[in-house]
């Protein structure tokens, strides 16, 4: 399964990458801005993307405003800014879940387990 993370933030990168590629066996890739994470989809097929809400000069709703996602690809909105507009406002654009900062690998196994119909083991 290969999975995209974009955010700002280098040390969740670098953490969640190392947590799912290790424990998981999975393929992912990290961008540390929208901006990339929009070329990134462009360029390969990805099963999940996981996106931050807030990051500097362009956030996650213009990621998925100018990212051209394909539709078996999953967004799930990585966030510690809870605000119902904007969770509402990601969903019209397409996530099909969210999760809260900070979450822990089985939260984050729950939802990937789930909305890739259960093919990721969600246990430890």
């Amino acid at each position: 399964m290969k999975i995209l993370i974009i955010d700002d933030d280098e040390a969740l990168l670098v953490a969640l990458g190392r947590l799912l590629e290790e424990s998981k066996d999975l393929d992912v890739s990290t961008a540390g801005s929208a901006e990339l994470g929009v070329a990134m989809v462009g360029e390969s097929d990805y099963d999940f993307v996981l996106v931050d809400f807030k990051m500097p000069k362009h956030d996650g709703v213009w990621f998925m405003q100018n990212a051209k996602i394909p539709r078996a690809t999953k967004v799930l909105l990585m966030t510690a800014f809870v605000n119902r507009d904007v969770i509402n406002e990601m969903f019209s654009l397409g996530i099909v879940g969210y999760l809260i900062k900070p979450f822990g690998e089985e939260e984050l196994m729950r939802h990937l387990s789930f909305h890739s119909s259960g093919s990721v083991s969600p246990e430890l």
